[in-house]
């Protein structure tokens, strides 16, 4: 399909809910007007399509608030995200952070290379922190410029969270080594998560919050490490962020999951966003009707270096296989959109969203599949 054709069929699509309207009604049970659909960590990206570095979109608001009108405007993006990295507890906690103009941050060096240095670390407080706290006061300004949008906000995962204080080789290491004060680690970046959460809820009320820990994967730990180190404190950030919000949280977990999809369904994990590299439809059979499945749209080699149609025909497989799941289904990317992909592809993906999704409800494939 040519970009001009899109344009076209997309121009005579019309959305008759809002995603905040949308969502409500599918937790309802009700027939929406199709499938609810996101993009993975889409800022970046978003910030790179409209013409903006990662740099500007992280430290002017103004850039930041055209971002978010325009994917509103343009993609039919009508909520937004304030959370906190991958890095940022690690940040806030006192590891030092390089952030390049165009890119995704990373550590320049850990805080924790020595546990005699661990009771250095305190919990962060989200008013005071500096680097807590500037995320704070952007989504008060945000909230106040997007009174209608829809917030969320966020946090990374335990492991994922310890591995930005302390060097993975290390936090590794400690699970054989040194397991005492790994476990008074992660608890730590529990504590500081759900200070972050609390502090959200009290200038917020209640959001929807989720978390990404890629650490977690079967792919870096085994899942003996999992059960012991990543599973206890994920379980305790669910529990605590119900008790704060009054609702569970969502999750991403790059690369293989499979032999944890029981355990997290088990912690209470509210839904569960799976990498390209796992099958939906096995996903569906295995936990479906105990938590909502989002996913999976190859990031890079169809979102980013795909056709039109490869989009197109990525999104209809999805949801083909697991848009019927019993708890719900978001057609979503496998993992973090690409910085580099394609305008063009973003609106095939949300024309394939609403074209095969087409009067969806909770537990049922979609008319849109069903009717063509």
């Amino acid at each position: 399909m040519e970009y001009e054709e899109l344009k076209r069929l997309m121009g005579a699509q019309k959305g008759e809910m809002t995603a905040a309207e949308r969502m409500k009604a599918y937790n309802a049970g009700e027939e929406v007007d199709y499938t609810p659909y996101t993009l993975q960590a889409p800022d970046p990206a978003m910030a790179d399509i409209f013409g903006f570095t990662t740099a500007q979109f992280a430290r002017d608001f103004e850039v930041k608030s055209e971002v978010i009108r325009r994917r509103k405007e343009e993609f039919g993006l009508d909520s937004f995200n304030v959370g906190l990295g991958l890095k940022t507890i690690g940040g806030a906690l006192g590891s030092k952070l390089r952030a390049p103009e165009h890119g995704i941050d990373y550590v320049e060096e850990h805080v924790l290379k020595d546990y005699a240095d661990f009771d250095r670390l305190e919990v962060t407080d989200p008013y005071k922190n500096p680097v807590l706290s500037p995320i704070l006061e952007s989504a008060k300004r945000l909230k106040d410029r997007f009174p209608d949008v829809s917030m969320t906000t966020s946090v990374a995962g335990p492991m994922s969270t310890a591995i930005a204080v302390r060097p993975v080789e290390m936090v590794l290491k400690d699970t054989r080594k040194n397991p005492e004060m790994l476990h008074k680690l992660l608890d730590l970046t529990v504590e500081c998560s759900l200070r972050w959460f609390e502090a959200f809820h009290r200038e917020f009320g209640p959001v929807g919050t989720s978390f990404s820990d890629p650490v977690t994967c079967m792919d870096v730990i085994s899942k003996k490490q999992f059960d012991e180190y990543s599973l206890p404190y994920i379980k305790k950030l669910i529990d605590g962020t119900e008790q704060i919000m009054g609702s569970r949280p969502g999750a991403h977990i790059c690369g293989k999951t499979s032999p944890i999809w029981g355990d997290l369904a088990d912690a209470g994990l509210f839904s569960f966003s799976i990498d390209n590299c796992e099958d939906l439809e096995a996903a569906k059979h295995a936990v479906g009707s105990r938590m909502r499945i989002a996913g999976n749209v190859p990031p890079v080699d169809v979102m980013k270096e795909g056709t039109i149609d490869d989009v197109i025909a990525s999104c209809r497989e999805c949801l083909l296989k697991c848009a019927d799941s019993p708890a719900g289904f978001i057609l979503n990317t496998g993992c973090q959109l690409p910085i580099g992909t394609p305008k063009s592809n973003v609106e095939a993906f949300i024309y394939a969203a609403r074209k095969y999704g087409r009067g969806a409800r909770i537990g049922t494939m979609p008319k849109g599949i069903t009717e063509g």
